[in-house]
């Protein structure tokens, strides 16, 4: 099990990568800028245990105000940390990745990776289900400002970038080198096999919700944990060059 961390504010203490992380990515475009970011993060990586995401989400999504509790995405509320599972109202391990979009399930590799894994209502989650992420459908009654239709999810203003940031680096993470499946961001909704949308959508809410103080501490958190960084945290204009 992963060991907690002492308890305490989760305010972000340097949001920055190590000097030098990226020095081999400068420079670079579209498919090499993506092959040479899949190097870096796919070094030295830590994997996780699908038990040990329960404790890695305790610190990750920690509450600033209160680190006894973590903040649910989707609705951005705090919950008691320790009151997680099935029952309805608990939180429990949202893969934004969905996991029958590659059917990697939540064997240690993508399906445990932090990178996209947050703490969620157990019936919000539900709602979400598999689907891909889109503009539109029906306001979600349990967490207001998303919405869904048949073919889609659409996050609260507040998580639209860290979605669209947690599916690109996923899509550039899992190459198929690793005997995993190839996933790959592509701009359908609906589909299946190892591919997520809506690529367009994601690439508009990364430039139209830039990462808060709480995802870049995130991004530290989990690299302190797992032992790699989501580069569009740290630089969103590399989504850009490499899909746009």
């Amino acid at each position: 099990m992963l060991a907690l961390a002492p308890a305490g504010p989760t305010s972000p203490a340097s949001a920055e990568p190590p000097a030098g992380y990226y020095d081999s990515a400068e420079g670079l475009t579209g498919a090499a800028l993506e092959a040479e970011l899949h190097d870096i993060v796919s070094a030295g990586v830590t994997t996780l245990t699908y038990s040990e995401v329960w404790d890695g989400l305790q610190q990750t999504d920690a509450d600033p105000d209160d680190p006894s509790s973590v903040v649910l995405f989707y609705q951005g509320t705090a919950h008691p940390a320790s009151d997680h599972g099935g029952g309805v109202d608990q939180w429990n391990r949202e893969h934004l990745w969905a996991q029958s979009h590659g059917d990697f399930g939540t064997s240690p590799g993508p399906g445990t990776d932090l990178h996209h894994l947050r703490p969620t209502d157990v019936t919000v989650n539900s709602a979400r289900g598999n689907l891909d992420f889109d503009e539109g459908g029906t306001e979600n009654a349990e967490a207001p400002g998303n919405y869904r239709d048949g073919d889609s999810w659409e996050p609260r203003d507040a998580d639209k970038g860290d979605v669209a940031r947690a599916i690109l680096y996923m899509s550039m993470r899992y190459e198929g080198d690793d005997g995993w499946p190839d996933l790959e961001v592509d701009d359908a909704t609906g589909g299946s096999g190892p591919r997520h949308g809506r690529l367009s959508t994601l690439l508009g809410w990364n430039a139209a919700d830039p990462p808060s103080a709480f995802e870049q501490h995130r991004n530290d958190v989990v690299f302190e944990l797992q032992g790699n960084r989501n580069p569009f945290i740290d630089h969103p204009e590399w989504a850009d060059e490499i899909w746009g």
